[in-house]
C-alpha cells in the first residue's frame, strides 16, 4: 500500500469519525483530544491531515454534503415526480429511524450552532440548503407540468417550505427520540404534494 492511498484512507477514516462526533456533541463542544480518542489518530497526524479544528470541521461539512447529494439521487426514485417526491421524503424519515432519531442533521445542527459565528460554516451550509432545494424545486416543476400537481405555491419557495419541515421535524424527533414528529411532518408534506384528487392515496397515521 502506497504512503498516498494510505494517507488518503487516514483522512478519510478522521473525517467520518469526526463527523459522528460532532453530529452528537457539535463543534463547540468537541476538542482536538475529544477528536483524537475519537478517531485513534496522533495529534500530529491529525495536524497533518488538517491545520486547525476549524479546517478540519469545514472538511467534515463538505465530506458530508458529498455523500447527503449521493443519498438524494438514490433517494429520488419513482417512475413519476410525485412518486421520486414521496420516496424521498420516506427514505429521509428511514434514515432518522436507523438512528433512532439520535443526533438530528449535521447541516441543521451546524446551522443553528455555526452560522452567527463563522462564515464560512455559514457558507457551506448555505449552499447545501439551496442546492437541495433545487433539486426538490426541480421535481416540483416537472409534477406541475404534468398536470400531477395543483398549488398555489411557487416552487421554490414549496421546496424551502418542504426542507423547512423536514429539518423542524428532525430537530423535534430528536428531542423526544420517538420519531413521531417527524414522521407526521413526512405524512403532511405527502398531502401537500397530493392536492390534485387523482393523485391522493391513503396515508398511514403518523405512529
Amino acid at each position: 500500500m502506497t504512503e498516498t492511498i494510505k494517507g488518503g484512507q487516514t483522512r478519510d477514516r478522521i473525517l467520518k469519525r469526526t463527523r459522528e462526533i460532532l453530529i452528537t456533541r457539535g463543534f463547540y463542544n468537541t476538542s482536538i483530544n475529544d477528536i483524537v480518542v475519537g478517531t485513534g489518530v496522533k495529534k500530529g497526524n491529525l495536524y497533518y491531515h488538517f491545520s486547525s479544528k476549524e479546517d478540519l470541521g469545514i472538511a467534515v461539512l463538505q465530506d458530508a454534503k458529498e455523500d447527503f447529494f449521493k443519498f438524494l439521487e438514490s433517494a429520488f426514485s419513482g417512475d413519476n415526480p410525485l412518486d421520486c417526491l414521496r420516496n424521498f421524503l420516506d427514505a429521509i424519515l428511514n434514515e432518522q429511524r436507523k438512528k433512532n432519531f439520535v443526533g438530528g442533521c449535521l447541516f441543521g445542527n451546524t446551522a443553528l450552532e455555526m452560522s452567527d459565528n463563522n462564515p464560512e460554516f455559514a457558507r457551506i451550509i448555505n449552499e447545501i440548503f439551496r442546492r437541495w432545494a433545487g433539486i426538490i424545486e426541480g421535481y416540483l416543476n416537472e409534477a406541475i407540468a404534468r398536470g400531477d400537481l395543483l398549488t398555489a405555491f411557487n416552487p421554490y419557495q414549496l421546496s424551502e417550505l418542504i426542507i423547512a419541515a423536514i429539518e423542524g421535524g428532525i430537530m423535534m424527533a430528536r428531542v423526544s427520540k420517538e420519531g413521531r414528529e417527524l414522521a407526521g411532518c413526512i405524512e403532511s408534506l405527502k398531502k401537500l404534494l397530493a392536492s390534485n384528487p387523482r393523485n391522493v392515496a391513503p396515508l398511514q397515521t403518523a405512529q
